[in-house]
Protein backbone atom coordinates (compact mmCIF):
# COMPACT_ATOMS: atom_id res chain seq x y z
CA UNK A 1 0.00 0.00 0.00
CA UNK A 2 3.03 1.95 0.82
CA UNK A 3 3.51 3.22 -3.31
CA UNK A 4 -0.18 4.62 -3.06
CA UNK A 5 1.56 7.16 -0.58
CA UNK A 6 4.07 8.34 -3.18
CA UNK A 7 2.36 10.92 -4.79
CA UNK A 8 1.46 12.56 -1.44
CA UNK A 9 4.73 12.26 -0.09
CA UNK A 10 6.29 14.13 -3.42
CA UNK A 11 4.20 17.01 -3.20
CA UNK A 12 4.80 17.55 0.90
CA UNK A 13 8.77 16.66 0.69
CA UNK A 14 9.31 19.23 -2.16
CA UNK A 15 7.07 21.48 -0.43
CA UNK A 16 9.10 21.45 2.32
CA UNK A 17 12.01 22.02 -0.46
CA UNK A 18 10.61 24.72 -1.99
CA UNK A 19 10.32 26.82 1.04
CA UNK A 20 14.42 26.16 2.08
CA UNK A 21 16.52 28.61 3.75
CA UNK A 22 20.28 29.20 3.55
CA UNK A 23 22.55 31.24 5.60
CA UNK A 24 26.18 30.24 5.57
CA UNK A 25 29.35 32.74 5.56
CA UNK A 26 30.82 30.04 3.23
CA UNK A 27 29.31 30.23 0.25
CA UNK A 28 30.36 33.41 -0.56
CA UNK A 29 32.95 32.23 -2.58
CA UNK A 30 32.19 31.39 -6.57
CA UNK A 31 28.74 29.85 -7.16
CA UNK A 32 28.33 29.48 -3.05
CA UNK A 33 28.70 26.27 -1.59
CA UNK A 34 28.57 22.97 -4.17
CA UNK A 35 26.60 20.14 -3.52
CA UNK A 36 23.65 19.51 -1.22
CA UNK A 37 23.92 18.59 2.46
CA UNK A 38 24.89 15.18 3.81
CA UNK A 39 22.30 12.53 2.18
CA UNK A 40 20.16 10.66 4.92
CA UNK A 41 21.65 7.47 3.88
CA UNK A 42 25.25 8.47 3.75
CA UNK A 43 25.32 10.95 6.18
CA UNK A 44 25.36 8.27 8.45
CA UNK A 45 28.81 6.45 7.63
CA UNK A 46 30.89 9.86 8.02
CA UNK A 47 29.37 10.81 3.81
CA UNK A 48 30.97 7.88 2.53
CA UNK A 49 29.34 6.68 -0.80
CA UNK A 50 31.83 6.56 -3.81
CA UNK A 51 31.95 2.58 -3.01
CA UNK A 52 28.38 1.70 -1.00
CA UNK A 53 26.03 0.13 -3.31
CA UNK A 54 23.65 -2.94 -3.18
CA UNK A 55 20.15 -3.84 -4.28
CA UNK A 56 18.45 -1.93 -1.28
CA UNK A 57 20.05 1.52 -2.17
CA UNK A 58 20.11 4.57 -4.26
CA UNK A 59 23.35 6.02 -5.34
CA UNK A 60 23.24 9.25 -7.64
CA UNK A 61 26.97 10.04 -6.51
CA UNK A 62 28.39 6.93 -8.42
CA UNK A 63 26.76 6.05 -11.40
CA UNK A 64 28.04 2.51 -11.70
CA UNK A 65 25.90 1.42 -9.06
CA UNK A 66 22.47 1.86 -11.39
CA UNK A 67 23.19 -1.50 -12.29
CA UNK A 68 23.30 -3.59 -9.20
CA UNK A 69 19.59 -3.66 -8.37
CA UNK A 70 17.51 -6.86 -8.97
CA UNK A 71 15.84 -6.72 -12.22
CA UNK A 72 12.31 -6.08 -12.12
CA UNK A 73 12.26 -4.23 -8.88
CA UNK A 74 13.00 -0.16 -9.26
CA UNK A 75 13.96 1.77 -6.05
CA UNK A 76 12.97 5.44 -5.31
CA UNK A 77 14.04 7.81 -3.02
CA UNK A 78 13.65 10.74 -1.43
CA UNK A 79 15.12 13.49 1.51
CA UNK A 80 15.27 16.01 3.49
CA UNK A 81 18.39 17.56 5.08
CA UNK A 82 18.78 20.49 7.53
CA UNK A 83 21.82 21.67 9.05
CA UNK A 84 21.73 24.02 12.14
CA UNK A 85 24.90 26.46 12.62
CA UNK A 86 26.25 28.45 15.14
CA UNK A 87 29.58 31.13 13.33
CA UNK A 88 31.78 32.88 15.73
CA UNK A 89 34.54 35.28 14.71
CA UNK A 90 36.20 38.14 16.01
CA UNK A 91 34.41 36.96 19.52
CA UNK A 92 30.68 37.16 17.86
CA UNK A 93 28.07 34.99 17.31
CA UNK A 94 25.41 34.18 14.53
CA UNK A 95 23.10 31.21 14.06
CA UNK A 96 21.88 30.01 10.47
CA UNK A 97 20.11 27.13 9.27
CA UNK A 98 19.72 25.15 5.90
CA UNK A 99 16.58 22.90 5.21
CA UNK A 100 15.68 21.32 2.09
CA UNK A 101 15.74 18.65 -0.49
CA UNK A 102 18.51 16.08 -0.61
CA UNK A 103 17.33 14.40 -3.51
CA UNK A 104 14.90 13.17 -5.55
CA UNK A 105 15.47 9.81 -7.54
CA UNK A 106 14.47 7.09 -9.50
CA UNK A 107 16.73 3.64 -10.45
CA UNK A 108 15.07 1.28 -12.34
CA UNK A 109 17.14 -2.26 -13.77
CA UNK A 110 17.00 -2.26 -17.42
CA UNK A 111 18.85 -6.09 -17.57
CA UNK A 112 20.61 -8.06 -15.19
CA UNK A 113 23.77 -5.94 -16.14
CA UNK A 114 21.87 -2.73 -17.63
CA UNK A 115 20.42 0.09 -15.15
CA UNK A 116 19.22 3.44 -15.52
CA UNK A 117 18.55 6.65 -13.04
CA UNK A 118 16.60 9.86 -13.30
CA UNK A 119 17.25 12.31 -10.16
CA UNK A 120 17.16 15.99 -9.31
CA UNK A 121 19.81 17.16 -6.35
CA UNK A 122 21.08 20.63 -5.36
CA UNK A 123 24.19 21.92 -7.22
CA UNK A 124 25.05 24.77 -5.50
CA UNK A 125 23.50 27.14 -2.75
CA UNK A 126 24.26 30.63 -1.50
CA UNK A 127 22.97 32.52 1.65
CA UNK A 128 24.62 35.19 4.07
CA UNK A 129 24.99 38.44 5.09
CA UNK A 130 27.89 39.65 6.62
CA UNK A 131 28.68 43.13 7.76
CA UNK A 132 32.17 44.54 7.87
CA UNK A 133 33.39 48.35 9.24
CA UNK A 134 36.77 50.19 8.18
CA UNK A 135 37.50 53.26 10.03
CA UNK A 136 38.60 56.15 7.21
CA UNK A 137 40.30 59.39 9.15
CA UNK A 138 37.31 60.73 11.46
CA UNK A 139 34.49 59.01 10.06
CA UNK A 140 33.48 54.90 9.38
CA UNK A 141 32.42 53.16 5.93
CA UNK A 142 29.92 50.06 6.98
CA UNK A 143 30.12 47.22 3.75
CA UNK A 144 27.10 44.74 3.87
CA UNK A 145 27.23 41.75 1.83
CA UNK A 146 24.21 40.03 0.89
CA UNK A 147 23.55 36.39 -1.36
CA UNK A 148 21.38 34.37 -1.87
CA UNK A 149 20.25 32.13 -4.51
CA UNK A 150 20.81 28.65 -6.09
CA UNK A 151 21.19 26.39 -8.88
CA UNK A 152 19.99 22.79 -9.13
CA UNK A 153 20.66 19.53 -11.64
CA UNK A 154 18.02 17.27 -13.17
CA UNK A 155 20.26 14.39 -14.13
CA UNK A 156 19.83 11.11 -16.08
CA UNK A 157 22.64 7.75 -15.89
CA UNK A 158 23.53 4.48 -17.27
CA UNK A 159 25.59 1.90 -15.73
CA UNK A 160 26.62 -1.51 -17.37
CA UNK A 161 27.84 -4.61 -15.94
CA UNK A 162 30.92 -5.27 -18.47
CA UNK A 163 32.07 -8.02 -16.26
CA UNK A 164 29.86 -10.57 -14.71
CA UNK A 165 31.61 -13.50 -13.54
CA UNK A 166 30.83 -15.34 -9.93
CA UNK A 167 33.82 -13.73 -7.94
CA UNK A 168 34.45 -10.48 -10.10
CA UNK A 169 32.24 -8.08 -11.42
CA UNK A 170 33.74 -4.57 -13.18
CA UNK A 171 30.92 -2.04 -13.77
CA UNK A 172 30.88 1.43 -15.43
CA UNK A 173 28.77 4.14 -15.24
CA UNK A 174 27.87 7.44 -16.41
CA UNK A 175 25.77 10.43 -15.20
CA UNK A 176 24.67 13.73 -17.22
CA UNK A 177 23.23 16.38 -15.91
CA UNK A 178 21.31 19.93 -16.60
CA UNK A 179 22.34 22.75 -14.13
CA UNK A 180 20.16 25.56 -13.65
CA UNK A 181 19.83 28.06 -11.51
CA UNK A 182 20.30 32.22 -10.12
CA UNK A 183 22.94 33.17 -7.43
CA UNK A 184 22.78 37.07 -5.98
CA UNK A 185 25.26 39.11 -4.53
CA UNK A 186 24.96 42.38 -3.43
CA UNK A 187 27.14 44.81 -1.09
CA UNK A 188 25.75 48.08 0.59
CA UNK A 189 28.79 50.58 1.12
CA UNK A 190 28.02 53.75 2.89
CA UNK A 191 30.15 56.58 5.05
CA UNK A 192 28.19 56.32 8.37
CA UNK A 193 28.49 60.09 8.89
CA UNK A 194 26.74 59.88 5.99
CA UNK A 195 23.57 57.29 6.79
CA UNK A 196 21.30 55.84 5.19
CA UNK A 197 23.13 56.62 1.55
CA UNK A 198 25.71 55.00 0.00
CA UNK A 199 26.57 52.74 -2.86
CA UNK A 200 25.57 49.69 -4.32
CA UNK A 201 26.49 46.71 -6.15
CA UNK A 202 24.50 43.83 -7.45
CA UNK A 203 25.46 40.70 -8.91
CA UNK A 204 23.51 37.55 -10.22
CA UNK A 205 24.61 34.88 -12.41
CA UNK A 206 22.12 32.38 -14.24
CA UNK A 207 22.59 28.92 -15.74
CA UNK A 208 21.81 26.73 -18.10
CA UNK A 209 24.57 24.29 -18.76
CA UNK A 210 25.00 20.88 -19.21
CA UNK A 211 27.54 18.68 -16.87
CA UNK A 212 28.45 15.10 -16.12
CA UNK A 213 30.26 12.89 -14.66
CA UNK A 214 31.70 9.72 -14.81
CA UNK A 215 31.98 6.05 -11.81
CA UNK A 216 33.33 2.81 -11.84
CA UNK A 217 33.21 -0.30 -9.31
CA UNK A 218 35.35 -3.45 -8.98
CA UNK A 219 33.40 -6.27 -6.76
CA UNK A 220 35.49 -9.05 -5.72
CA UNK A 221 34.25 -11.89 -3.74
CA UNK A 222 37.19 -13.49 -1.77
CA UNK A 223 35.60 -16.65 -1.11
CA UNK A 224 32.89 -18.95 -3.05
CA UNK A 225 29.86 -18.08 -1.11
CA UNK A 226 30.05 -14.34 -0.70
CA UNK A 227 30.69 -13.97 3.37
CA UNK A 228 33.51 -11.92 2.30
CA UNK A 229 33.40 -8.91 -0.43
CA UNK A 230 36.02 -6.45 -1.42
CA UNK A 231 34.81 -3.50 -3.28
CA UNK A 232 36.71 -0.25 -4.93
CA UNK A 233 34.98 1.88 -6.70
CA UNK A 234 35.91 5.88 -8.14
CA UNK A 235 34.27 8.58 -9.37
CA UNK A 236 35.91 11.28 -11.69
CA UNK A 237 34.14 14.85 -12.65
CA UNK A 238 36.24 17.05 -15.23
CA UNK A 239 36.75 20.23 -15.37
CA UNK A 240 33.74 21.87 -17.86
CA UNK A 241 33.10 24.91 -18.98
CA UNK A 242 29.04 26.05 -17.61
CA UNK A 243 27.50 28.43 -20.03
CA UNK A 244 26.08 31.05 -18.15
CA UNK A 245 24.72 34.53 -18.34
CA UNK A 246 25.81 37.46 -15.80
CA UNK A 247 23.84 40.79 -14.83
CA UNK A 248 25.62 43.76 -13.26
CA UNK A 249 24.60 46.77 -11.67
CA UNK A 250 26.15 49.99 -9.95
CA UNK A 251 23.48 52.16 -8.12
CA UNK A 252 24.26 55.29 -6.22
CA UNK A 253 21.20 56.01 -3.62
CA UNK A 254 20.08 58.26 -1.31
CA UNK A 255 18.79 55.47 0.88
CA UNK A 256 20.52 52.12 0.19
CA UNK A 257 17.25 50.45 2.31
CA UNK A 258 14.96 51.89 -0.82
CA UNK A 259 15.44 51.00 -4.46
CA UNK A 260 12.95 53.48 -5.30
CA UNK A 261 16.06 56.06 -4.47
CA UNK A 262 18.82 53.98 -6.73
CA UNK A 263 20.09 56.25 -9.64
CA UNK A 264 22.17 53.99 -12.16
CA UNK A 265 25.59 54.67 -12.00
CA UNK A 266 27.19 51.58 -14.41
CA UNK A 267 24.77 48.58 -16.10
CA UNK A 268 25.83 45.32 -17.67
CA UNK A 269 22.57 43.06 -19.01
CA UNK A 270 22.20 39.66 -20.49
CA UNK A 271 26.56 39.43 -20.07
CA UNK A 272 26.94 35.77 -21.95
CA UNK A 273 30.00 33.92 -20.54
CA UNK A 274 31.02 30.33 -19.22
CA UNK A 275 31.99 29.65 -15.42
CA UNK A 276 34.87 27.07 -15.00
CA UNK A 277 34.20 24.54 -12.89
CA UNK A 278 36.77 22.52 -11.24
CA UNK A 279 37.43 18.81 -11.89
CA UNK A 280 37.25 16.26 -8.82
CA UNK A 281 38.27 12.97 -7.93
CA UNK A 282 36.64 10.31 -5.70
CA UNK A 283 37.90 6.59 -4.66
CA UNK A 284 36.54 4.40 -1.88
CA UNK A 285 36.16 1.27 -0.77
CA UNK A 286 34.05 -1.35 1.00
CA UNK A 287 34.28 -4.48 2.75
CA UNK A 288 31.80 -6.88 4.13
CA UNK A 289 31.84 -9.48 6.30
CA UNK A 290 29.68 -12.05 8.09
CA UNK A 291 30.30 -15.60 9.71
CA UNK A 292 30.06 -19.06 8.29
CA UNK A 293 26.37 -20.28 8.16
CA UNK A 294 26.02 -19.67 4.66
CA UNK A 295 22.17 -19.10 3.76
CA UNK A 296 21.06 -21.87 6.21
CA UNK A 297 18.51 -19.77 7.95
CA UNK A 298 18.33 -22.04 10.98
CA UNK A 299 20.75 -19.54 12.01
CA UNK A 300 18.92 -16.51 12.58
CA UNK A 301 21.62 -13.90 13.93
CA UNK A 302 24.17 -14.06 10.96
CA UNK A 303 25.46 -10.44 11.19
CA UNK A 304 26.86 -8.57 8.53
CA UNK A 305 29.67 -6.19 9.31
CA UNK A 306 30.80 -3.37 6.48
CA UNK A 307 33.75 -1.16 6.65
CA UNK A 308 33.86 2.23 4.38
CA UNK A 309 36.64 4.68 3.29
CA UNK A 310 36.39 7.94 0.77
CA UNK A 311 38.93 10.05 -0.53
CA UNK A 312 37.59 13.25 -2.55
CA UNK A 313 39.69 15.72 -4.10
CA UNK A 314 38.42 19.29 -5.61
CA UNK A 315 40.99 21.06 -7.82
CA UNK A 316 39.11 24.74 -6.74
CA UNK A 317 41.91 26.13 -8.15
CA UNK A 318 40.70 26.08 -11.18
CA UNK A 319 37.33 27.68 -11.08
CA UNK A 320 37.01 31.51 -13.16
CA UNK A 321 34.32 32.99 -14.39
CA UNK A 322 35.14 33.94 -17.83
CA UNK A 323 32.47 37.36 -19.24
CA UNK A 324 33.72 40.26 -21.32
CA UNK A 325 37.02 38.23 -21.31
CA UNK A 326 37.24 39.47 -17.34
CA UNK A 327 39.14 36.56 -15.40
CA UNK A 328 38.67 37.72 -11.79
CA UNK A 329 41.12 36.48 -9.01
CA UNK A 330 39.74 33.14 -7.57
CA UNK A 331 40.50 33.47 -3.88
CA UNK A 332 39.53 29.47 -3.24
CA UNK A 333 41.93 26.51 -2.95
CA UNK A 334 41.93 23.20 -3.65
CA UNK A 335 40.36 20.68 -1.27
CA UNK A 336 40.81 16.83 0.31
CA UNK A 337 38.52 15.01 2.48
CA UNK A 338 38.74 11.74 4.61
CA UNK A 339 35.93 9.50 5.45
CA UNK A 340 35.88 6.05 7.67
CA UNK A 341 32.21 4.82 7.91
CA UNK A 342 30.98 1.21 9.27
CA UNK A 343 27.32 -0.24 8.79
CA UNK A 344 26.65 -3.46 11.03
CA UNK A 345 23.24 -5.84 10.21
CA UNK A 346 22.17 -8.28 13.47
CA UNK A 347 20.62 -10.20 10.41
CA UNK A 348 22.31 -10.06 7.09
CA UNK A 349 19.07 -10.88 4.57
CA UNK A 350 16.77 -8.20 5.56
CA UNK A 351 14.72 -9.52 2.37
CA UNK A 352 13.27 -12.41 3.45
CA UNK A 353 11.01 -11.87 6.45
CA UNK A 354 11.48 -15.32 7.59
CA UNK A 355 15.06 -15.08 8.57
CA UNK A 356 14.38 -13.65 11.45
CA UNK A 357 11.74 -12.71 14.13
CA UNK A 358 13.19 -9.39 15.77
CA UNK A 359 12.54 -6.12 13.80
CA UNK A 360 15.49 -4.92 15.13
CA UNK A 361 17.79 -7.53 13.72
CA UNK A 362 16.85 -6.17 10.30
CA UNK A 363 17.79 -2.61 11.16
CA UNK A 364 20.91 -1.32 9.39
CA UNK A 365 23.17 0.77 12.28
CA UNK A 366 25.79 3.37 10.95
CA UNK A 367 28.62 5.51 12.22
CA UNK A 368 31.31 6.86 10.92
CA UNK A 369 33.49 10.25 10.80
CA UNK A 370 35.49 12.81 8.30
CA UNK A 371 37.87 15.67 7.96
CA UNK A 372 39.90 17.91 5.48
CA UNK A 373 40.32 20.96 4.63
CA UNK A 374 37.86 23.34 2.84
CA UNK A 375 38.12 25.52 -0.67
CA UNK A 376 38.24 28.60 1.39
CA UNK A 377 41.07 30.70 2.99
CA UNK A 378 40.77 33.10 6.36
CA UNK A 379 43.90 35.67 7.14
CA UNK A 380 45.89 33.38 4.55
CA UNK A 381 44.62 30.07 6.79
CA UNK A 382 42.59 27.24 4.81
CA UNK A 383 39.52 25.99 6.60
CA UNK A 384 39.53 22.82 7.61
CA UNK A 385 36.04 20.14 9.00
CA UNK A 386 35.51 17.31 10.71
CA UNK A 387 32.58 15.79 12.07
CA UNK A 388 31.37 12.35 13.17
CA UNK A 389 27.67 10.81 12.48
CA UNK A 390 25.69 7.92 13.47
CA UNK A 391 22.14 6.52 11.41
CA UNK A 392 19.68 3.87 11.31
CA UNK A 393 18.17 2.04 7.90
CA UNK A 394 14.72 0.72 9.33
CA UNK A 395 12.52 -1.96 6.79
CA UNK A 396 9.21 -1.24 6.25
CA UNK A 397 7.32 -4.16 7.20
CA UNK A 398 4.42 -3.66 4.17
CA UNK A 399 4.04 -6.48 1.55
CA UNK A 400 7.60 -7.72 2.04
CA UNK A 401 8.97 -5.14 0.30
CA UNK A 402 12.73 -3.39 0.54
CA UNK A 403 11.23 -0.15 1.27
CA UNK A 404 12.60 1.71 4.13
CA UNK A 405 13.57 5.00 6.14
CA UNK A 406 17.08 5.94 6.60
CA UNK A 407 18.12 8.31 9.53
CA UNK A 408 21.67 10.42 9.81
CA UNK A 409 22.84 12.55 12.17
CA UNK A 410 26.05 14.62 12.36
CA UNK A 411 27.94 16.84 14.10
CA UNK A 412 30.72 18.90 12.97
CA UNK A 413 33.05 21.99 12.92
CA UNK A 414 34.28 23.94 10.14
CA UNK A 415 36.61 27.22 10.68
CA UNK A 416 40.81 27.75 11.45
CA UNK A 417 40.16 27.18 14.66
CA UNK A 418 41.16 30.98 15.85
CA UNK A 419 39.15 32.71 12.83
CA UNK A 420 35.81 32.00 11.64
CA UNK A 421 34.05 28.48 13.25
CA UNK A 422 31.20 26.62 12.62
CA UNK A 423 29.81 24.32 14.89
CA UNK A 424 26.84 22.57 13.49
CA UNK A 425 24.57 19.53 13.80
CA UNK A 426 22.60 18.15 10.95
CA UNK A 427 19.62 16.33 10.94
CA UNK A 428 18.92 13.99 7.81
CA UNK A 429 15.66 11.76 6.66
CA UNK A 430 14.63 9.51 3.41
CA UNK A 431 12.83 7.22 2.10
CA UNK A 432 13.06 4.35 -0.20
CA UNK A 433 10.20 2.81 -1.72
CA UNK A 434 10.81 -0.55 -4.17
CA UNK A 435 7.77 -3.24 -5.15
CA UNK A 436 6.81 -5.76 -3.28
CA UNK A 437 8.91 -9.22 -3.46
CA UNK A 438 6.74 -10.67 -5.41
CA UNK A 439 5.87 -7.88 -7.51
CA UNK A 440 8.13 -7.63 -10.90
CA UNK A 441 7.83 -4.28 -12.74
CA UNK A 442 9.23 -3.80 -16.38
CA UNK A 443 8.34 -7.07 -16.95
CA UNK A 444 7.89 -9.14 -20.73
CA UNK A 445 4.73 -10.65 -20.75
CA UNK A 446 3.57 -13.63 -23.00
CA UNK A 447 0.50 -14.18 -24.58
CA UNK A 448 -0.19 -17.80 -25.72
Amino acid sequence: MIHKLLPFLVLGLTGIASAQYSTSPFSTQGLGEAGGLEDPQFGGIGTCRTAYMDSLSVNLFNPSSYAFLSQGQPLFSIGVSSRFSRYTSDGTSSDGRVVGLSHIAMVIPATKRLGFAVGLQPFTRRGYEIVQKEAVEADTFRYTYFGNGSTQQVLGGVAFRVLDFERHKFTLGANYSLVFGSVNSERHSELMGNDPAGGVDREEYRLHSGHYSLGMNYLANLDFDGRRQLRVAGVYTPQQNLSAHRDYHLFYATDVTDQRTYSVLDSIEDDKGTIVYPSSMSLGFSFSFRPEGGVDYKHKTIYQLMVFGDFTSTNWKSYSARFNNEQPVNPMVNSQRFSLGLQFAPNFDIVDRKATKSYFGRVRYRAGAYFGTLPYLDNGTQLSEYGISAGLGLPINSQQSNSSFNFSFLYGNRGTGGGLNEQFISFNIGLIIAPARYERWFRKVRLD
